[in-house]
Formats: structure tokens, sequence, C-alpha cells
């Protein structure tokens, strides 16, 4: 029977190797879709393949040395030299192009100095290691590194350059590392929420610079930074818990959301956590609960490998061409590498090992919490048995929208939901409420896509409901508006919600959107069947059920023109009888 290291050394191989055909005779790997390097996907597949050489079966040690040798080459070779042009970094959809060019070079150290570690260990030639240690301890962080400390990328390249310190290849003294890391607590660091605060507040970037400043840590940094560090590992580890959703992705927000890379951070991030508060923290209750955690992150990240392409670095797999789910600096070589790199980093981290007891994952049924987030979060995420849900109640512009961000009922599933844009503008919309001026099809003021006012979620007594009550201002052509949402996880054994929206006092017939995804790029496809009171979606063997209190009055089905992170999406519009101003609904997974 296959372990759970097993799986993920699976997963880890498959992935990698989807990349094999675009790796040139130079060590650089070229993106399937531009022909070209992208970002630092060089070094992390670099890196991919070392772990691999060391860690799977020995008759491809060989050639995966080989890959990692000729990968770390070509990387260090770039890195060294700020004066060599910078890779691929934009792209745009509409016409396959590449739009522009910027240094990424902060995000190779990690992989660089990593590398060099396992080298020995998978039997590189004393030379070469010698030649790569000479070239390392050559570059100079002033010059190839895009940002200092506070910024998130500046986290990377420090986490690199304590490993160059450890193998005494760095300028740098223990001082200065202290320095350095010191900035991020003077300035982004809450260590009470265990929150790194990039603009936007995405949780993407949260993570990230916590992972990478904890790498640090764990790596044997006893210095002046090092109490800060473990409050850091403590709360930010209680925070990533109740982020991480019952399917094992993170609650989404601001930008970032989707890509695999961060299913992948936190199977890097909580088996380092497991590691550290089944040992020297001495928390074994954390270390469990982080165990959890990675398992559930690891699942999710093997559902990503493409039956006919490159691994995906999004939530879906559509063709890499069609970049669904993509953001404007998302292409296939670095970002999926990098969400195998974070693999690799939990797997040498010690993920499935000797030291993991191979126990049950707890039942998700076991499972409830809340946590709430004020200013200037404005964000809470509630979990019950094998549902979670996430309220927004400030989305960024460009990337979120009011009201429920994402609803899934655990691992394996397809059919959660949360933000959908529109394909031809730029609509944006969640399942929620939207008002017409009169019956019948008439056009929708879409409540989650107004611009609200910046609302602290709170919890209603005696019911436990969630609720976010906001003000929407007024515009040009539309009025002022009060909305409210009070979302409550179901008791009674079904998995699902209850939900009662409203925007009191107004005098409109409501209408409910439900945008669903209806093309995952899998092989089945969603179907919509009208109830008397709502629909019943369909993919596979997953059946939800959207049912409205009081009936519909008519219903249509739009099966495309939106999308989001699980793919292409459709959009189920329900109108209601009215005149009303609150509409009532339960969402469940039956089946």
């Amino acid at each position: 029977m296959a372990t759970r290291r097993d799986t993920a050394l699976d997963i880890l191989t498959t992935g990698v190797d989807s990349f094999r055909d675009h790796l040139q005779k130079s060590g650089e790997l070229h993106d399937p879709c531009f022909g070209e390097p992208t970002q630092y996907g060089t070094a992390y597949h670099a890196y991919g393949n070392a772990v691999l050489a060391l860690l799977g079966p020995p008759e491809e040690r060989q050639d995966r040395l080989d890959r990692a040798v000729r990968g770390i080459t070509a990387t260090l070779t770039h890195t060294g030299n700020p004066e060599l042009p910078s890779f691929a970094s934009g792209f745009d959809r509409t016409t396959g192009s590449v739009t522009y060019r910027i240094n990424h070079r902060d995000f190779t150290w990690p992989p660089i100095l990593k590398t060099l570690r396992i080298l020995p260990r998978i039997g590189a030639d004393a030379d070469t290691v010698r030649a790569l240690r000479d070239q390392v301890s050559a570059v100079d962080p002033e010059k190839s590194f895009k940002f200092r400390p506070p910024y998130n990328w500046a986290a990377v390249w420090l986490r690199g350059e304590w490993i160059r310190y450890r193998e005494g290849l760095s300028g740098h003294t223990r001082e200065d590392i202290d320095r350095l890391i010191g900035v991020f607590f003077e300035e982004l660091i809450d260590l009470d929420l265990g929150f790194y605060a990039e603009p936007g507040l995405p949780n993407s970037y949260d993570l990230f610079t916590r992972l990478h400043l904890a790498g640090i840590l764990t790596d044997g940094y006893d210095g002046a930074q090092q109490p800060a560090l473990v409050r850091l590992l403590e709360s930010g580890l209680r925070r990533s818990l109740d982020m991480q959703l019952s399917d094992g992705s993170m609650a989404s927000a601001h930008r970032s959301t989707g890509q695999s890379w961060i299913a992948g951070q936190q199977a890097a991030f909580f088996t380092l956590a497991a590691g550290w508060f089944a040992g020297d923290g001495a928390e074994p209750d954390l270390a469990r609960a982080a165990r959890t955690a990675a398992a559930r992150a690891v699942g999710l990240l093997g559902q990503r490998q493409r039956p006919d392409g490159p691994f995906s670095p999004v939530d879906n797999l559509l063709p890499p061409t069609l970049r669904v789910g993509y953001e404007f600096y998302t292409a296939d070589a670095h970002y999926s590498s990098l969400a195998l790199a974070f693999l690799a980093d939990a797997l040498m981290d010690g993920y499935g090992g000797p030291e993991w007891p191979e126990e049950p994952a707890p039942a998700l049924d076991a499972r409830e919490a809340v946590r709430i987030e004020g200013a200037p979060i404005f964000r809470a995420v509630a979990h019950r048995g094998s549902v979670s849900v996430h309220l927004d109640g400030d989305p960024a512009e460009a990337y979120d929208a009011f009201g429920i961000a994402d609803l899934v009922f655990g691992p394996g599933r397809s059919l959660g939901f949360g933000v959908a844009r529109a394909t031809v503008e730029e609509g944006r919309a969640v399942i929620g409420l939207a008002l017409r001026q009169g019956p019948g099809r008439q056009p929708l003021e879409v409540l989650s896509a107004r611009r609200h006012t910046p609302c602290v979620p709170t919890v209603a007594e005696p019911h436990g409901a969630l609720v976010l009550d906001a003000a929407i201002p007024a515009t040009d052509s539309l009025p002022a508006r009060r909305h409210r949402i009070a979302v409550r996880l179901l008791t009674d054994g079904r998995n699902g919600i209850e939900v009662e929206e409203s925007a009191p006092g107004a005098d409109a017939h409501p209408t409910l959107l439900v945008p669903y995804p209806a093309d995952t790029g899998a092989a089945d496809r969603t179907t919509v069947e009208r109830l008397p009171d709502g629909v019943r979606l369909r993919l596979a063997h997953e059946t939800v059920e959207i049912r409205v209190n009081g009936g519909i009055t008519g219903l249509a089905v739009v099966p495309a023109g939106w999308e989001g992170r699980r793919g292409l999406y459709g959009l189920a519009r329900l109108d209601l009888p009215g005149p009303a101003d609150t509409v009532r609904y339960r969402i469940i997974a039956t089946a």
C-alpha cells in the first residue's frame, strides 16, 4: 500500500517530468507556450530534479543529476550577471505575446543553494561542486537582487543567503542577517495575528513570506530575531490552519488566488511546522494539525496534472494556451516548477517519513472553527465538517467581490464556488443577490460587484451566522444601498450553508445569481437541472443543490462567458417572486 510519502514522490516525479521535453541543452527550461525561459523556472526545475535524484529510483539518479547540474549552472550564470537580459515576466493572453521582462533573480537564490547542498549527496563531481561554490560565493546580492526587506521577494533571497552563510560562502555577517530579518518585523508583520501585510493583503503572499522566514529559523538560525521568528511560526501556523479550506485550498483574497504554488507552499509550510512542533516546539497537537493540513494540501496538488500536458499552475486542467485562471505574470514553466519545488521542500523536510505516524487523518466532520479578522483585513472563514466558507468584507477591486468569496465541500471535489469574472467585460460576481426594477428578464444590479464600504464580519447570536452588513455608496446611475449577508453552516447533518441576503428597503424584484464551474478541463462537464425552488448542479459524482425559500419564477442558464479559478464558468440566473428586498436560500452538497 502506497504511503503518503510515496504518493507525494509520485506527484513530484510526474510533475517535474511533464517538462522534460522543454529542458534545453544549455540547462535552461523553456516555457511550453512561449518557447523561452520565464522568470525563475529553470532554477526550481533543477532543484526538483536534484531532490528526485536523492529520493527517487537509483537508476534515474545520473540523468537527474545531469539535469540538476545543467539547470543550476545556467541559473547561476544568469543570477550572477545582472547585465544579462531579464526573462519573460508578463504575458498577453489575447495575442500570446510576452509583454515585459523584469528582474526575478531574487527567486533563484534558495533553489540554487538548496541544490548546491544536495549535489555532493547524489554523486556530483567534486570539481563541478567546487566550481559552482565559487560562482555562488561571487554573487553580489546588492547588484543581482531587485528588492530589499521588507518586500516579500527579499524574504526569498534572504532564505537563500542564510544557506550561503551556513555554507561559509556569504559576505554577510550574522549581524547583517539579524538586521535584514528585523526589518520585516519593524514594518509589515503582525506577530499576534501571524500575518504579513503586503499591499492588497493577499493570503497567498502572507504565507509565502512567512514560509521563507520560517525556513531560516528551522535551518538553524539562533540570532537576535529568533524569538520573533518562533512566535511568528506559531501564530502564523494557527492562521494558516484556519485559512486552509476543507478541499486543501487557501481562502482567496487579492492576487495569485488559485495558483498551484499556493497548495505547494501549504504542503511545505505545514510540513516544516509539523517538524518544529513535534520536536523543538513540543506542541504535539499543533504538530498533528499541521501534518493533517499538509496531507490535505498534497492531495490538492495531486489533482493538478493535466492528462495531456504539463503540470497545471492553476486550479483547473484546461489547456495552457487558454490561460484560464492565469494572471498576467503566470506561465507554466515558472509557476508549475515553483509549486513542485515546494512539494520537494516538503519531502526534504520529512513529509510522510518515519517520524510521521501513518495515522488516519482526523475525520472532517470533527472540524469546527470560525476565524474573524477585523481591520484592515475584513474577512472571515468558518468550517464545519466538510464545509468551508469564506466571506470577504473588503474585496480588492481588480480581483474579488463582496460576499461569499469561497464555498467548498471537502477534498477531491470540483463543484466549489467563488469569484467569477465575465470574459467580455470586467464584471465580477459571486453567489448572491441581484436586483431587477420589475418582473421578468429585466437588467440586473449585481450587488456583489458594486463597491462597498469596508465591513468587519460579525457573528449573529444566538444562531451563530457569520454576518456582513455594509453600505453601498450611490453612483451616477445607481442608488445607495445597504447590503446584508448572513451565512450559517448547517448543523443537521447536511453538508452546506443557509443564507439570508438582503438590500433592506429596496423596492425591487430579487434574482439569485449562481456562477458555477462548467468546464474544469476534466472529461466531465457540469449540468444544470431546474427544480421548483432552485437548481441542481451535477459534475461527475458530485451534486450540489441551490434551493430558494418561496421558489423561483424563472431560470436562465448562460453556459459560458465567465471564468474563475476552477475553469470556465457558467451562470445560473434564478428570478424570484417580488417585489422583495430579501432572499433566503440553501446550498447543499447532496452527493
